[in-house]
């Protein structure tokens, strides 16, 4: 089963708002590029939400959206397809960034709520990949949602309504090791105050902070800095 099948299908309803502001920040953090030369890659694209705040900000560019998931695509697919500008601009590869096949350089990637699923070893992987294909004073923009391993008591982040329809989320995290967090999500779905179904999944992600970031970095031919929960590298 795929790892995002029950997140996928309140994705967009729970997480839209939450995440405006930090698309709004990566793709801030783009400014002062030229980004018509070579394509951007939005890395774990999921739904699109993403993808469609940097085609927005950038009119005129192409965009590469890498989505290995395949409970996240329909939704990603949904999005690009139902915007005539977005279906010219987006192209959608269906695999690990580490496994597609990009053009030989792009202007820059970036990576929103995407590098937790990165083991370390892939990760070295990534920064070098990004060393490769970046080209010159090309940028990639990676967002930290998980800078230590640590025990979070569950609470509630998010109710969406739609229609009379109410959905409301719940998330808790438990540490498996320094490296490694694991996260359990819950999803209940209420008409009028009844429940309709309760769904539960949780994935088990790899931490990283800034500083960590920067050094696994070093020894490339990438500079970088942090700013927040975002990091900067820099051909």
């Amino acid at each position: 089963m795929s790892a995002y099948a029950v997140t996928a299908l309140f994705y967009d309803a729970i997480a839209g708002d939450q995440r405006a502001a930090v698309d709004q920040k990566l793709a801030s953090a783009l400014q002062g590029l030229d980004l018509t030369a070579h394509p951007v890659v939005d890395i774990g694209a999921g739904t699109g939400l993403t993808t469609a705040a940097i085609a927005a900000a950038y009119r005129q560019i192409k965009i590469v959206a890498v989505e290995p998931d395949p409970a996240m695509r329909p939704a990603l697919m949904t999005r690009v397809w139902s915007s005539s500008d977005l279906r010219q601009r987006v192209s959608i590869l269906p695999m690990s960034v580490l496994l597609a096949p990009l053009p030989p350089l792009i202007s820059a990637a970036v990576a929103s709520a995407s590098l937790v699923h990165f083991d370390p070893a892939q990760r070295q992987r990534l920064w070098t990949l990004l060393d490769e294909r970046l080209a010159p004073g090309g940028r990639a923009v990676i967002e930290i949602q998980c800078p230590v391993a640590e025990d979070i008591a569950e609470t509630c982040i998010g109710i969406a309504q739609v229609g009379d329809v109410s959905y409301e989320t719940r998330a808790s995290a438990e540490r498996v090791n320094e490296q490694q967090q694991r996260w359990r999500i819950s999803y209940v779905s209420r008409l009028r105050g009844d429940v309709l179904e309760r769904l539960q999944t949780d994935y088990l992600c790899w931490v990283l902070s800034c500083e960590d970031l920067l050094a696994e970095v070093s020894e490339t031919g990438l500079t970088g800095s942090s700013d927040g929960n975002l990091v900067v590298l820099e051909k």
